[in-house]
């Protein structure tokens, strides 16, 4: 038995590296979509945190649901932290929502790939129903108004020139 848990456990760090490490993991490129909707949450971060939608407004707020069980969810991860990079300003922020799992499993899993952005935990999937998503990943994009803007389902490719764009857009654009 304690042979099988190991046999698991390499496996699956073994994925999660190839998945990290590999130029030949594709995805299907997705386009954001124009999106209107309720954007309401109030989630713990891993550091026992308080975190609510109302925290954020007058910036522009990635908020990007995941799992760590999701291969293309694994995938996009490191893309969101060169993201934020590329954005360092204060008016930009990015939300790393975790679906449905255990404070702890969040935690070892952010440790181990080296995941520095705020995530926050949806463990009863409230918010993930609230905000009626069916797929993961599934990102939103919020305005400094604090309104939903687009959602786009998979990996837009977040260093992609055109998803730079639209978020340049959203940061230079007036608050209503």
């Amino acid at each position: 038995m304690l042979n099988m848990m190991k046999y698991k456990t390499t496996a699956s760090l073994l994925f999660i590296v190839v998945a990290l490490t590999s130029t030949t993991f594709t995805y299907a490129a997705q386009s954001f979509v124009p999106y209107t909707g309720d954007n309401n949450f109030a989630l713990d971060d891993l550091k026992g945190e308080r975190h609510t939608s109302p925290d954020h407004h007058g910036k522009v707020v990635l908020v990007n649901f995941w799992a760590s069980w999701c291969p293309p969810c694994i995938y996009e991860l490191p893309e969101l932290q060169r993201l934020k990079q590329a954005f360092p300003e204060q008016s930009f922020v990015i939300l790393a929502i975790n679906v449905g799992e255990k404070k702890y499993k969040v935690r070892k899993f952010a440790k181990l790939i080296n995941y520095e952005l705020p995530v926050l935990l949806d463990t009863s999937k409230k918010t993930f129903n609230d905000w009626d998503i069916k797929t993961l990943p599934t990102s939103f994009l919020i305005d400094s108004a604090g309104n939903i803007r687009y959602r786009v389902r998979g990996n837009p490719g977040w260093d992609n020139e055109d998803t730079l764009d639209l978020i340049r857009k959203l940061i230079t654009e007036p608050t209503e």
